[in-house]
């Protein structure tokens, strides 16, 4: 474990009164594949994840398959602002896991620090910027250990840009229209679709921008925004009745893995990157599933 990745997310957890970290993701996603962590992590394992997956799996299988579904801005305020998304979410997953977010609190700064177990100033991002990180990440443990991985996201976003140079695949989607993401998102959960039909790969990684990006046009809890984190939960239900379809016959988990909050910045736009809790405090969602037949 790198001790100044964990003495940093061991001050923001304390900080914002969180037992956990977004760096936990990680950890706890190579321990339920028996994959080794990223040589800079300092994340933990969630107990209460690992126990539930031994339980299910008799303490001896692994995790054979799992989606991450990465809704970008959908924090704990936001669950507060759309109870009933997020009780929907909850009652697919299982599992919500309160988290604290790494500063400044950015897509690109947090999913560095989702997927490498690291705190920023080991990563190496530390303001919004996209370049390819140079530390070990998930998307390089995994080919490492034999696993096929996939990314599929909208063209030019964080985690686009900044996971490169991996033995992974690639699949970038360009919006519709100039300007409106909705279409790349949904090019994205169909594509995700289907690759778990095909099961061609034993994680995913599946994006959706348009929540914060309407957040910033509109404001977090505006009708725009609203409609979006519907979405979400309508595309992670989605992934759920798939993954029980065409992966029945493995062990399986499902994440939904939210990077930051977001609040108002006036009264018609939102923002985030402080460490104000509305941007700093999210929930991540697991669903562990064991095989069936």
């Amino acid at each position: 474990m790198n001790i100044l990745s964990k003495n940093e997310l061991d001050a923001l957890r304390k900080q914002h009164g969180c037992r956990y970290s977004i760096a936990d993701l990680t950890p706890t996603v190579c321990h339920l594949f028996g994959v080794p962590e990223p040589a800079e992590s300092g994340g933990m394992v969630i107990p209460e994840v690992a126990d539930q997956a031994d339980k299910l799996m008799d303490g001896e299988g692994k995790t054979e398959r799992a989606v991450l579904f990465c809704a970008d801005a959908m924090g704990e305020a936001q669950r507060q602002h759309f109870p009933e998304v997020f009780a929907q979410i909850e009652k697919i997953a299982g599992f919500r896991i309160q988290s604290a977010a790494v500063m400044p609190s950015v897509t690109p700064v947090c999913y560095g620090s989702i997927f490498s177990g690291a705190a920023p100033a080991v990563h190496g991002i530390q303001k919004y910027e996209k370049p390819v990180l140079q530390v070990e990440t998930l998307f390089d443990v995994f080919p490492k250990a034999g696993k096929r991985v996939a990314i599929v996201c909208c063209n030019g976003c964080s985690i686009d840009m900044i996971f490169r140079k991996r033995q992974v695949d690639y699949y970038s989607f360009h919006s519709l229209r100039e300007g409106e993401l909705t279409g790349a998102d949904q090019k994205a959960f169909e594509q995700t679709l289907e690759l778990i039909r095909k099961d061609e790969y034993d994680l995913i990684v599946c994006y959706m921008t348009n929540y914060d990006h309407q957040m910033h046009l509109h404001g977090p809890y505006s009708a725009e925004a609203a409609e979006q984190a519907r979405l979400a939960a309508e595309r992670f239900e989605g992934l759920k009745e798939e993954m029980d379809r065409s992966w029945k016959q493995f062990n399986r988990a499902l994440v939904f893995v939210p990077d930051h909050g977001g609040h108002n910045t006036d009264e018609t736009h939102g923002g985030h990157g402080s460490d104000l809790p509305d941007d700093m405090i999210v929930n991540h969602y697991y669903r562990i599933s064991e095989k069936q037949g």
